[in-house]
C-alpha cells in the first residue's frame, strides 16, 4: 500500500498570490510611498541597544507649503530602534534620544523631498550619581 504526502505548497501559493493582489497591499505600499522615514538605533556605551529609550521627533525648519507637524514621541524598540513617518518635503528635524540613567543626545535630521529615510544613530553615555 502506497502512503501518500500531503503538501500545502498549493494552498500556500494560493495565499501568498492573495495577499500581493489585495487592494490592502497596494494602498499600504503607496501610504509608504508617500512618507519620508526618519530612524535608526539608540545604543548605550559600549555599543550595545539601548531599548525603551524615549526618542522625540520636533521639526526645526518647517516644510515649504505643509503644515508643520506636531512633535512625536516613540521609545526605542528591544534592538534599539525607532521609526518615524514624516511628510516627504524639504525640512530638518530635531531628534533627541534619552533614557533613565543616561544622558540625553540631540542630533539633526534633513528631509531633502521625496519619500526618503534619513537614519540617525545615538549612543548615549551613562550618567554619574
Amino acid at each position: 500500500m502506497k502512503t501518500r504526502k500531503r503538501t500545502t505548497t498549493g494552498v500556500s501559493l494560493a495565499v501568498v498570490c492573495l495577499l500581493l493582489a489585495s487592494p490592502l497591499g497596494a494602498g499600504d505600499k503607496k501610504a509608504l510611498a508617500e512618507t519620508a522615514l526618519v530612524a535608526g538605533t539608540v545604543f548605550r556605551d559600549p555599543g550595545f541597544a539601548l531599548p525603551g529609550a524615549e526618542v522625540v521627533i520636533t521639526v526645526k525648519t518647517p516644510p515649504e507649503g505643509v503644515k508643520p507637524p506636531k512633535p512625536q514621541k516613540t521609545k526605542s524598540d528591544s534592538r534599539g530602534e525607532f521609526v518615524f513617518h514624516v511628510p516627504p518635503v524639504k525640512a530638518e528635524y530635531l531628534v533627541s534620544a534619552s533614557a533613565s540613567g543616561y544622558g540625553r543626545e540631540e542630533k539633526i535630521a534633513l528631509v531633502s523631498g521625496g519619500p526618503e529615510r534619513v537614519d540617525i544613530y545615538f549612543t548615549l553615555k551613562p550618567v554619574k550619581p
